[in-house]
């Protein structure tokens, strides 16, 4: 039985404000599901964002980060357990007053729902950061934190989402899209970056993150990384992120 229009309001408004967002956001995106709603689109964002539990991988550290540490540690000193427990804690309090903001906004951009409802966040030392298993370093700070999250979580519902089955390989799909004289890097970066400069620009509103994001690649001299910025540059980040839209769409009804 469907919900009526007003109970759907006031639970969407409910859910919104208890995650910390503000009135003005929170009247925005109630109505943008309320409109979905009206359209027959079954895609809502109300009880189906994912729990996101960042916790200390303190059995990743024991058999993996002592080895990683051993090899390039030197004279330093590996991160204790009091040490983890803060770094944990901060990570925590920086996302969490985001995190529903930035799951809605990737979720409505894209239409899609991530498959599962418990995403673990590992955070172990020696680490980069990979989505899958999503594990992340200890090295950056807390606000940086939140994009690396962000872009970690952009690979995870890109690939582990309701439209598609896990094993489906996007690769030439993207390729279509994109283009196949990127490499493998830059192919599977250019739907992450374009969400994310949305993400940035739509949903925090915060191009200095954006301008943030792109300098530390360069700095790092993260060539693919690189090349896909400069492709959702050259490119609109919202024509692309249509294009995707529609992908998924199709790769649904092929099944």
């Amino acid at each position: 039985m469907k919900i009526k229009i007003n109970d759907l309001r006031n639970k969407v408004t409910e859910y919104l404000l208890a995650g910390g967002l503000n009135e003005n956001d929170t009247q925005i995106l109630t109505e943008l599901v309320i409109e979905q709603e009206l359209v027959g689109n079954q895609f809502s964002a109300v009880g189906e964002l994912p729990v996101i539990r960042i916790k200390d991988a303190w059995l990743l550290r024991e058999h993996a980060s002592k080895h990683l540490h051993e090899l390039w540690g030197k004279d330093k000193k590996l991160a204790d357990d009091k040490w983890m427990e803060k770094r944990v804690a901060d990570y925590q309090k920086a996302w969490k007053p985001v995190e529903q903001k930035i799951l809605m906004g990737m979720t409505e951009k894209l239409g899609l729902s991530f498959r599962q409802n418990i995403i673990d966040v590992n955070i172990a030392p020696w680490f980069n950061a990979f989505s899958d298993p999503m594990v992340i370093g200890v090295m950056q700070e807390p606000d940086v934190f939140v994009d690396t999250l962000t872009h970690e979580l952009l690979h995870r519902l890109l690939t582990d989402n309701t439209a598609i089955p896990h094993e489906t390989l996007l690769l030439s799909e993207w390729q279509k899209l994109f283009g196949k004289n990127h490499t493998f890097g830059t192919v599977v970066h250019i739907p992450v970056h374009a969400v994310h400069k949305a993400i940035y620009l739509d949903v925090l509103k915060d191009p200095k993150r954006l301008e943030r994001d792109i300098a530390n690649n360069k700095q790092y001299e993260a060539t693919d990384y690189i090349a896909a910025w400069d492709y959702v540059e050259k490119h609109d980040y919202k024509e692309i992120i249509e294009k995707l839209k529609k992908s998924y769409v199709k790769l649904k009804e092929q099944q």
